[in-house]
């Protein structure tokens, strides 16, 4: 834990691998068939080109409405009710919150995101959409692809590209400005957690 939140402190992102997150293995089979039932629609905006499943919707949705977007809604509220069960169990709150050195936190948007060849994800922080998110979460669903790095900005000189696969867990400052590279081939799939 003591890494994680060292490279939590000095670059606002870690990437962590199954074992060194609060999921199991079979937690992680469950999710992925349970995201792959979720309805999920093309595109949030004209720089970013995806499919999004809501599992959670943002009650304030700060950049949704700011931009003139009809509000998301949540199309398959049995099946994210079963995915919030597994990622906001009281185990895994507590884990997250520990990595960032608070009493407790909670889940207040939760997504999956589908990128298939030629979609990304455009520069951007996840405070642009809320200023109160304390904690972004993507966890790994797939690994059947090429491309679709996670590209952290840490600063103007230093950006470094993650490959988030099935099962790993990227946790990040939620001021941290980055992106999703192209995705060349296969399908990357996601699940999104931003916290507060």
């Amino acid at each position: 834990m003591n890494s994680v939140k060292e490279a939590l402190h000095n670059d606002g992102v870690a990437l962590l691998g199954v074992g060194e997150h609060p999921y199991s293995a079979h937690e992680i089979d469950e999710l992925i068939a349970l995201c792959l039932k979720l309805p999920h629609p093309d595109g949030i905006g004209e720089e970013n080109r995806l499919g999004v499943g809501r599992i959670l919707v943002d009650p304030v949705d700060v950049a949704r409405e700011a931009r003139g977007y009809e509000s998301a809604k949540v199309e398959a509220p049995e099946i994210a009710q079963q995915i919030l069960d597994i990622v906001a169990s009281p185990q895994a709150l507590a884990f997250w919150a520990d990595c960032f050195s608070l009493n407790e936190v909670a889940v207040r948007r939760a997504q999956t995101n589908f990128l298939y060849p030629g979609d990304e994800v455009g520069s951007h922080n996840d405070h642009e959409s809320n200023p109160a998110y304390r904690i972004s979460v993507v966890m790994g669903l797939s690994d059947d692809y090429t491309g679709g790095d996670f590209i952290a900005h840490i600063d103007s000189a230093d950006e470094r590209r993650f490959r988030v696969n099935r099962g790993d867990i990227l946790v990040a400052k939620p001021e941290l400005q980055h992106a999703v590279s192209v995705v060349e081939s296969g399908k990357r799939m996601s699940l999104i957690l931003f916290m507060y």
